[in-house]
């Protein structure tokens, strides 16, 4: 498809906010999510109570913002949301621009995602669990990485994808406009995926911090640990994919003036 320089300069432009929009609402999330993640995982090994930890992360946040803003913690988790809005933002450009739409374009746009968010996410996983764990420091177990992998597909299919369905239906069935039935599905699709992904993702963690467990006391872990972390999860993704969402929605919104 033959493309004139004024539309490859509008292109460039579009790119452009995209570029912004991700970095913008990855800047808005990304300490709260660090923080979270941190808690969680020094939960799940018996380092400190969530509670403890949520606290003392948002304490280091106040109090030491510059420190924590450099730390390998925040840059990490900041990397992996920059490069998933970005993904999704480039790929939904793209597909305006060749004319893909539907089922075709939500594929291409759940393929690249997720691509780009389970390889940066398990690194980063594989870092914080190595970082804030409590045994010696060995290679993660194939079937954590398995565990991350479906936990991250799911949650990006819950918060890519789902939303655009789930809008549909809600104006569908309880008159909601649109712009209401798109704010409510993406905060409600990526929150409640982590019900169900919570499982996997303590299954993961507990695979690399218990080795010799049995599948008794892996599942008296999951039943112990289900609960606050599930909550934890819906508070951690609710501003990384729910309000981070909304916000890149947003941003992304200041395309119609090129």
């Amino acid at each position: 498809m033959e493309i004139t320089k004024i539309e490859e300069q509008r292109l460039w432009k579009l790119y452009g906010v995209d570029f912004a929009a991700a970095a913008t609402s990855s800047a808005m999330v990304s300490p709260f999510i660090a923080v979270v993640d941190r808690a969680i995982i020094e939960n799940v090994n018996g380092k400190t109570p969530l509670g403890k930890g949520i606290v003392q992360g948002f304490k280091t946040i106040i109090t030491r913002p510059l420190e924590f803003a450099g730390s390998t913690q925040f840059r990490l988790v900041f990397g992996l949301y920059f490069g998933t809005y970005l993904t999704a933002n480039v790929v939904d450009t793209a597909n305006e621009r060749l004319g893909i739409t539907g089922t075709t374009a939500a594929w291409y746009k759940f393929i690249a995602t997720s691509v780009m968010n389970m390889g940066v996410c398990i690194y980063k996983d594989r870092t914080f669990t190595r970082m804030f764990g409590v045994t010696t420091t060995r290679a993660l177990p194939k079937f954590t990485y398995l565990c991350f992998a479906a936990r991250d597909s799911m949650t990006v299919a819950a918060s890519f994808n789902a939303p655009v369905y789930f809008a549909s239906w809600l104006q569908e069935n309880y008159s909601l406009d649109q712009r209401d039935s798109k704010v409510t599905a993406q905060l409600a699709c990526p929150a409640l995926v982590q019900f169900i992904s919570t499982p996997i993702h303590l299954l993961g963690l507990d695979l690399y911090n218990r080795p010799n467990a049995t599948s008794n006391q892996r599942v008296g872990l999951i039943r112990k640990e289900y609960f606050k972390s599930a909550l934890a999860r819906v508070g951690r993704i609710g501003p990384a994919f729910g309000i981070g969402g909304v916000g890149n929605t947003y941003f992304r919104g200041f395309r119609k003036y090129i």
